[in-house]
């Protein structure tokens, strides 16, 4: 049965099955978002990574960023 939300058929150049196991309810969560913008839950995977903002450290800007890194543990035995 086809996706209605899915992408043409031969549209993709080289699809891969992620394998992972997110929780349930994010899962569900991510799924309703891409309901939600008329997409199916691999288009709008793709577009979100395609469309990430980065930052300098070459990650997402909502990372949090280390403070201490290089920096002794000064509270830790």
């Amino acid at each position: 049965m086809k996706n209605p939300l899915g992408r043409p058929y031969g549209t993709m150049k080289e699809p891969a099955s992620l394998g992972w196991k997110p929780e349930r309810a994010n899962k569900e969560r991510f799924a309703e978002l891409a309901k939600q913008a008329g997409m199916s839950a691999a288009s709008f995977f793709d577009l979100m990574v395609e469309t990430l903002e980065i930052d300098e450290r070459g990650l997402p800007t909502w990372v949090p960023k280390d403070d201490n890194k290089g920096q002794l543990p000064i509270d830790k035995p």
